[in-house]
């Protein structure tokens, strides 16, 4: 195959990540992940962890009033650097995860990318879920929370998910039709995904 690229969107507790990592090992191209929210921390001269929190969640309107100033630009107050505004978050990590993209094939997790690269030639989008039994036990032990905590984390992030890409992306993040292969990793586990993915991208890019 060309040069192309693979979207990977996500619910929490899925195993996203992992299908991700395992594509990247089948393919020898690069899983970008945490390569972006190091980039743009580099690019602000932040720190990545006061980034994370902010990933594909909208704040408040009042955290989103004290993050930036009339311009919408990053302000300082005693000393202290305020984090990007909702906008500028997004627009940096489009900015980037374009250049990698540019640059050769690569998975890419969440982000938007799917909207982001919704031009480029050759692109595989694929949307990775699970049964919620199976993300819950995967967020108690990621997170090491109790079970009430894990069903309260899921169910925000998929709010703060759903909000996130309704609002710059314009994809409607839980509609099967958006994307090229929908993976439930509770009936097919890992393995198979990455099969099923490498399939699917075979017979797509080849009626191309």
């Amino acid at each position: 195959m060309d040069h192309y690229v693979i979207t990977i969107s996500h619910m929490i507790g899925c195993g996203g990540a992992e299908v991700g990592e395992k594509l990247s090992k089948a393919l020898s191209i690069p899983f970008v992940d945490r390569e972006i929210l190091k980039k743009v921390a580099d690019y602000l001269n932040i720190s990545e962890s006061d980034l994370k929190e902010r990933e594909e969640k909208l704040v408040s309107f009042w955290e989103q009033f004290f993050i930036s100033g009339p311009m919408g630009t990053l302000t300082v107050t005693g000393g202290q650097k305020y984090l990007p505004s909702d906008r500028e978050l997004f627009d940096l990590e489009s900015k980037f995860i374009k250049e990698i993209a540019q640059k050769g094939s690569a998975i890419f997790l969440g982000r938007g990318a799917i909207y982001i690269l919704r031009d480029f030639p050759k692109k595989f989008s694929i949307f990775v879920y699970a049964d919620m039994e199976d993300r819950i036990k995967r967020v108690c032990q990621l997170y090491s929370i109790s079970r009430k905590e894990a069903i309260d984390m899921i169910n925000q992030n998929d709010r703060d998910r759903e909000s996130y890409m309704k609002t710059f992306v314009k994809i409607p993040w839980l509609d099967l039709r958006t994307y090229d292969l929908c993976i439930n990793t509770s009936s097919v586990g890992f393995d198979n995904a990455v099969k099923y993915v490498i399939d699917g991208m075979n017979h797509k890019f080849k009626e191309k």
